[in-house]
């Protein structure tokens, strides 16, 4: 990151994304800051709340972006700064800290192999999720959609779209009876082949999502390296229904059958939007990405071990 000759060093420019609605990350700033101005410019200060792709744009330029909360603000400052790469190193003030590997004392020792860009770094998968709903009854060119491809069931005006860092989930919601769904992959390739099942939701998540809500209903974890996305099924009505993964540039659609009052898409388990009968989910690989500053001490599976326990032994008496 730095540049210079000599005893010139020119210091890395960085970004303070704060989640100031912590108490811990606001009493944290007041030693980190000073402890910061001393080894980096820092070009801009931005309460994590207020972050969004306008104000990104706006930013100055950056070597890194640091993030100072949990997952969960990490998760939203990516999505919000996409269209801006800049490297995000998370310090945890959560609970996990899955993808924010830093504690504040981490974050200290290991400046320096930041500061110099020696730090490893991956560029994670980014989803682009859009939804398109049914015509309604009575409009031209409805049909039977029954008897048409899942590719042109949906209207083809965009009613929401948003990337996802981590996941989009099809839950069934209130009253949370099981919703009927269909599933193709790939439709131009394979235009009358599609997959019917009943369950409680899907799971469309990206490698860096496998560990998260994906991994809870029983999905496989997919290494942050590999350009893949897992299709997970929630509760699923079948015994053969299992988890798969696919490439992460595949056209994954999902249609709604027959949902619930409160049937809805959820994005990071931060933004969502209402489906209806006929809704139809359309997930590609996004052609924008995030970066992530790893902590020099762990390396991915370290992480596992350390934060979900994998691979752990049973005890002994």
């Amino acid at each position: 990151m730095p540049t210079g000759s000599g005893n010139s060093v020119t210091k890395p420019k960085v970004m303070l994304l704060a989640n100031l609605q912590k108490p811990q990350v606001k009493e944290a700033l007041k030693d980190l800051k000073p402890w910061l101005a001393a080894r980096a410019e820092v070009v801009a200060e931005v309460d994590s709340h207020a972050m969004s792709p306008q104000i990104a744009a706006s930013s100055p330029p950056a070597d890194l972006a640091i993030v100072l909360g949990g997952d969960g603000t990490l998760l939203a400052q990516a999505r919000a700064m996409a269209a801006h790469p800049v490297p995000l190193l998370g310090i945890n003030f959560g609970k996990l800290g899955f993808l924010a590997e830093f504690s504040l004392e981490e974050f200290k020792e290991h400046w320096p192999a930041v500061a110099a860009g020696s730090a490893r770094t991956t560029r994670r998968v980014l989803l682009d999720v859009q939804v398109f709903h049914a015509r309604r009854a009575g409009e031209s060119g409805r049909g039977d959609a029954a008897a048409r491809p899942a590719s042109s069931r949906a209207d083809t005006s965009c009613a929401f779209q948003c990337l996802a860092v981590n996941d989009a989930v099809i839950t069934a919601g209130p009253p949370f009876r099981m919703i009927d769904l269909e599933l193709i992959i790939d439709p131009d390739d394979q235009p009358h082949f599609t997959t019917l099942f009943t369950a409680d939701g899907v799971i469309i998540s990206t490698p860096s999502g496998s560990t998260a809500y994906n991994l809870a209903a029983g999905g496989p974890i997919v290494s942050p390296q590999v350009d893949a996305v897992c299709v997970t099924p929630l509760c699923p009505h079948s015994l053969s229904f299992r988890p798969i993964v696919t490439r992460a540039d595949a056209d994954t659609r999902v249609r709604l059958l027959r949902g619930n009052e409160g049937t809805t898409l959820v994005i990071d388990g931060q933004h969502s939007t209402r489906l209806h009968d006929g809704s139809e989910i359309r997930v590609r690989r996004s052609d924008r990405y995030f970066t992530l500053v790893h902590n020099p001490s762990l390396c991915y599976w370290k992480l596992l071990a350390k934060k979900l326990h994998w691979a752990a032994r049973p005890r002994r008496g």
